[in-house]
């Protein structure tokens, strides 16, 4: 079932209001995606809790399998608790600080203004999405970016800015002023378990 880059079917998949967006189709349409849909939910196995606590995660960011499998990899490798560490590396993505500077109204679209080039980073062009941003980073708009339609209505959107971004006046630019102590600092919509996430990975690495 391809759901990458579908977030109504995404989140039918994973049982929750992902993002917690105003006009989320799942408040209407819980049931999940497909012919068999309406059918209750079995009882999960705990394989079953680990896999859907992964994707929660991996369709959050917007990531594909193999990209999410490499930023653990790096997490586990990494001094340090591992939740935190990829907490950490997931949260400063360039794509994921556009969308939470509120720049789109979703990350899938934050993926295109920065593989479009319309991102600076301590000015100069990046349009890779994977980017990490480093702490004391600065991330603007490019001018044209500044004046596009699609990203005036995402800044006013009703969706807090964590602490650890720093949003100018107008909102159209930012920086990173620290990286995420804990899993809480990132207000996530739905519930998210990075510990399932590690028990599952655990066994496979």
């Amino acid at each position: 079932m391809n759901l990458i880059n579908n977030p109504a079917r995404i989140e039918r998949y994973c049982g929750v209001d992902l993002w917690g967006r105003k006009n989320s189709s799942f408040n209407k349409r819980p049931n999940r995606p497909g012919q068999h849909g309406l059918r209750r939910r079995r009882k999960l196995s705990n394989y079953a809790l680990q896999l859907i606590a992964k994707q929660k995660f991996r369709f959050y960011y917007g990531m594909k399998e193999g990209q999410f499998r490499r930023f653990f990899k790096i997490a586990m490798n990494k001094k340090g608790d591992t939740g935190i560490n990829m907490i950490r590396m997931l949260e400063s993505r360039l794509d994921n600080v556009v969308y939470r500077l509120k720049w789109s109204a979703t990350i899938f679209g934050a993926k295109q203004l920065v593989s479009h080039g319309h991102i600076l980073v301590n000015g100069s062009k990046v349009d890779v999405a994977s980017y990490l941003v480093s702490a004391g980073d600065t991330v603007e708009l490019k001018e044209k970016a500044k004046n596009m339609s699609v990203v005036r209505q995402s800044v006013d959107i009703e969706r807090d800015i964590p602490s650890y971004l720093k949003a100018s006046s107008d909102g159209l630019s930012g920086s990173l002023s620290k990286l995420p102590d804990a899993i809480e600092e990132v207000g996530y919509n739905a519930p998210m378990d990075m510990p399932l996430v590690i028990g599952m990975y655990s066994r496979l690495m």
